[in-house]
């Protein structure tokens, strides 16, 4: 981990320029440099306005994340997904906010798969085992598969508590410039 001095003298550094309390400048946000959020319990206590950032996915985790989301549209939908965010996140987020502090998901999506187009770079194979012609166009998402990924978002969301969502949109820009000769 980095040194903790350095967060402790920007802390400080920053509460100089615009004072301790209410009111008196923004929220400091350190992210958990992905080393988990467990790790950061008791840092800097007594630190004034400063929140823990983590990024919580399984799209990016490794494993190939084959189970089925499309599980119908009731009370099942989702499959194994909803509750592998709760157990995965609602403990540790509780845990973080009581021994560190404000702790939020700075950055999640809906994603349990990595088949996003381009969510790892161009050309950057997906790691996902299934097929990921699905996940490259919405529009052909039927119920079960948007009800699927709406019980994970709204599990995810309920376990992380605070959180921003990640959107993800691409755009192929193309551009053609014409010179002139004068």
């Amino acid at each position: 981990m980095c040194n903790r001095y350095s967060y402790l003298e920007a802390h400080n550094m920053i509460r100089n320029i615009t004072g301790t309390g209410s009111g008196n400048g923004a929220y400091i946000s350190i992210h958990d440099g992905f080393k988990g959020i467990s790790s950061w319990a008791g840092f800097m206590p007594g630190s004034d306005r400063v929140t823990l950032d983590t990024h919580p996915y399984f799209a990016f985790n490794g494993n190939p994340n084959t189970q089925p989301i499309d599980t119908g549209t009731g009370s099942g939908a989702g499959g194994v997904w909803p509750g592998m965010a709760c157990s995965a996140w609602a403990a540790g987020m509780n845990a973080s906010q009581s021994n560190f502090g404000v702790t939020l998901a700075g950055e999640f999506s809906a994603g349990y798969n990595d088949c996003g187009l381009f969510v790892k770079g161009v050309g950057v194979k997906a790691e996902f085992g299934g097929n990921c012609t699905v996940w490259q166009d919405s529009s052909t998402w039927d119920a079960s598969i948007k009800a699927g990924v709406m019980a994970f978002t709204l599990a995810s969301m309920d376990a992380l508590q605070n959180w921003y969502f990640w959107t993800w949109k691409v755009r192929l820009l193309i551009a053609a410039v014409h010179f002139t000769r004068e």
